[in-house]
Formats: structure tokens, C-alpha cells, sequence
């Protein structure tokens, strides 16, 4: 069958510039795009924003559906914000999930964003409120009170600055296949040596 991911970015970042293309200062875009062209798997990487998250999760939930027509297995996987949209998505479509340093809690972690003005890879104008943050209340929820049995993978940097490694891991323990990676940060700086691991999750 053949493969596909859908990849999130994080929070109020992006994946492509103003004009539609990848960036290049993003070393994880970079290495998974490489990747994916090697490996024949079809990789998709929308801008996404999280002012909107149903409004994100259909037109993510609408394109999984595209591929599926298409005939391809569609794996999610995301980093921050998109580590969190990852395991929701997944949580709908019975797809495997490949999480990121997520954010675990983003109604805990959203508020320290509110007055935000910019979108930090674009520069176009974003502003983050109060009522952007309560949106994830029901979807905590939602994910929290899920029989689904989700197929997670989570790609872990203890050194992470945003958040909180050691929640993450008290968290998914049991519920999914954690890999630890000593020092980083919350960009992720071992996307080369988790290659086979996604491999792995693509083609098992």
C-alpha cells in the first residue's frame, strides 16, 4: 500500500513560506522531505492555524479521506501543537500517530501566548486570546475519555525549554512507544538518528 504522512507544525508556526514553499531553515522539514522522496512516501505539509482548531481538523480530516481514496495509508505526525493535533487525528481515523515533544496540555500551556502579533516563521499578523486557549478544553476532553486505541509513537528531547519531558513520559508510559533522546530542545535536534524509527512505523 502506499504511504503518506500529513505533518503539523507547531504552534502559530509554518511549514511553507507566502509562497507555498518548504522552508529551508527548518532542519526537520528538510530531513523528512528527503526522506519521503527516498522512500517513495508522499509528504504533505500544510500551514495550519490553531486559532481554528476544528476548522484545522476538518480540512486535515478532509484530505486524510482524499488520500484514502487515492489508496494511501496515511500516517500523522507533528511536533509542539502539532504532536497534540497528531493524536487527536489519529483518535478519529484510526491512524498511527508520531508525536513530537507534544504539547500535552495545550490549555495549560497556550495562555503564556495570549497578545502574540506575529506568526514567527511569516511575519504576517496573528493575535492569540484568552478564547483561542479555552477551544482545547473539549478536546483534552474528548481524547482523555477515548477507548480509541491510538498507535502512538513519541519522539522525546529531555532538554526541551517549553516543556515539561518528564510529564510527557509520566503521561503516555503505557500508552505508547516513547524514544528518549538526552539534551536538544523543543525543535527536536535528533530528527536524522529517528529516522528508522519512522521507517518503521511507516512500513510495520
Amino acid at each position: 500500500m502506499k504511504k503518506a504522512i500529513i505533518y503539523l507544525h507547531g504552534f502559530n508556526s509554518a511549514s511553507l513560506d507566502l509562497d507555498d514553499n518548504l522552508l529551508t531553515n527548518k532542519e526537520k522539514l528538510l530531513v523528512m522531505q528527503a526522506f519521503c522522496l527516498q522512500k517513495d512516501v508522499l509528504f504533505y505539509t500544510p500551514n495550519v492555524d490553531y486559532r481554528d482548531f476544528e476548522g484545522m481538523v476538518e480540512d486535515m480530516l478532509f484530505q486524510w479521506n482524499q488520500y484514502l481514496d487515492q489508496g494511501y495509508d496515511v500516517v500523522f505526525m507533528g511536533s509542539s501543537m502539532g504532536g497534540f493535533a497528531s493524536e487527536y487525528l489519529a483518535m478519529k481515523t484510526g491512524s498511527k500517530a508520531i508525536m513530537i515533544n507534544p504539547a500535552i496540555s495545550p490549555t495549560e500551556l497556550l495562555p503564556e501566548f495570549i497578545g502574540v502579533a506575529a506568526n514567527y516563521e511569516t511575519g504576517l499578523p496573528y493575535s492569540w486570546s484568552q478564547e483561542n486557549c479555552e477551544q482545547y478544553n473539549e478536546y483534552e476532553k474528548e481524547l482523555a475519555s477515548s477507548h480509541q486505541t491510538i498507535d502512538r509513537t513519541i519522539f522525546l528531547d529531555m532538554g526541551d525549554e517549553l516543556l515539561d519531558s518528564e510529564n510527557t513520559l509520566s503521561k503516555y508510559n503505557e500508552k505508547a512507544n516513547i524514544v528518549i533522546y538526552s539534551g536538544g530542545s523543543h525543535s527536536f535536534e535528533h530528527i536524522r538518528q529517528a529516522l528508522p524509527i519512522i521507517d518503521q512505523v511507516l512500513f510495520n
